[in-house]
C-alpha cells in the first residue's frame, strides 16, 4: 500500500499518534534500530529516509530537508527501522550509490527460534526490491556500492562479549552465501566484541567499524563490501572497554589514513592500503 503525504508535520503528527513504537536501543545484541528522525541521508541529494512505527505498521519517507517535503513514502506490514551500525548511533542502510535502502526488524535473541526480516528498497520509488527472511539473529552491517550484496551479522550469542560473525547475501539472487566474511589471515571465524564507532568512504565501498573488548585491545573491522572481503586491525591501545568505546574514527588524506581519536587527540593512525598501524601521540 502507497500514499503521498504533503509535509513532514503529516509524518510527525503519524508517528506522534503510534503505539508501542521501539526506540533505537531495543536490542539486546546489536545497536539496533532508529524511528523518526534523522533517519539517514544520501550524501549527493540530501535527502534523508525516515522510518516511523505504527501499531502493526511501518510508514517509511523520502523527506528533502530544507522545506520538509515529502517526496515518496509508503506503509509496510510489520515493524523496521533505520539500522545502526555503531553504538555512537552512526546510521547505515543505504547504499554508495544513493538507489538502494536497507531496513531491519528485531529478530528473536541468539540461539532463540524466530526470524529476522529485512527491507531492501527502491529509494527513487521507496519500493520493494527484495523482502529477505532469515532465521535465527541477524542484524545489518553493510550494503555494497551498487546494492547488490548485503552484509549481514549473525549473532551466535549475546551478553558482555558477544559472538557473532559477518554473512554475505546476495540481493539479485535472494541467496544468503555459504562462507562467512572472514579476515583470512586470522583462525577464527567468529568475532568478539562491540561496535563502537564507525566511518564510511564516500562511495560506500569500505566500512570501518571500531570494535571495543572488554579484556583485549580494540580492533577496526575493514570490510571491502564491493570485493566481500575483511580484514580486522589491532590496536595497541591499552584502554579499558568504557574508553574504547568512547573512541572514533575519521579518514584522512582523501581516505589514505584512518585516524583513530579520543576527542580531538589522535592515538592510533592506520594505513587503509597496508593497514600498518602507528601509535600516535
Amino acid at each position: 500500500m502507497r500514499f503521498i503525504l504533503g509535509s513532514l508535520a503529516s509524518l510527525a503528527l503519524a508517528a506522534v499518534i503510534a503505539v508501542g513504537a521501539a526506540g533505537a536501543n531495543g536490542s539486546p545484541y546489536s545497536p539496533g534500530l532508529a524511528y523518526g528522525w534523522p533517519g539517514v541521508g544520501a550524501r549527493s541529494d540530501g535527502i534523508r529516509f525516515v522510518a516511523f512505527g505504527m501499531p502493526k505498521s511501518t510508514i517509511v519517507a523520502a523527506i528533502r530537508p530544507r522545506d520538509g517535503r515529502v517526496l515518496e513514502s509508503r506503509v509496510f506490514r510489520g515493524f523496521y527501522g533505520v539500522p545502526l551500525v555503531a553504538y555512537d548511533g552512526t546510521p547505515g542502510g543505504l547504499s554508495g550509490d544513493g538507489k538502494s535502502l536497507v531496513l531491519g526488524s528485531y529478530g528473536p535473541l541468539p540461539g532463540e527460534s524466530g526470524k529476522t526480516r529485512f527491507l531492501v528498497l527502491k529509494t527513487g520509488t521507496v519500493g520493494v526490491r527484495r523482502l529477505v527472511v532469515l532465521p535465527g539473529s541477524w542484524s545489518y552491517d553493510a550494503i555494497s556500492p551498487d546494492g547488490s550484496t548485503l552484509y549481514l551479522v549473525e549473532h551466535i550469542s549475546a551478553g558482555p562479549n558477544p559472538r557473532y560473525r559477518v554473512r554475505a547475501f546476495a540481493v539479485p539472487d535472494g541467496r544468503l552465501l555459504p562462507e562467512p566474511i572472514v579476515d583470512t589471515r586470522e583462525n577464527e571465524a567468529l568475532m568478539r566484541g562491540q561496535p563502537a564507532t564507525r566511518t564510511t568512504t564516500g562511495d560506500g565501498r569500505w566500512a570501518y567499524t571500531l570494535y571495543a573488548r572488554p579484556k583485549q585491545e580494540p580492533f577496526v573491522h575493514a570490510l571491502d563490501t564491493r570485493g566481500r572481503k575483511a580484514y580486522c586491525i589491532d590496536l595497541p591501545l591499552e584502554l579499558d572497554q568504557q574508553r574504547q568505546m568512547a573512541l572514533r574514527l575519521k579518514l584522512a588524506d582523501d581516505g589514505r589514513r584512518l585516524t583513530v581519536r579520543a576527542g580531538a587527540r589522535v592515538l592510533a593512525d592506520v594505513d587503509t592500503k597496508t593497514f600498518e598501524v602507528r601509535k600516535g601521540g
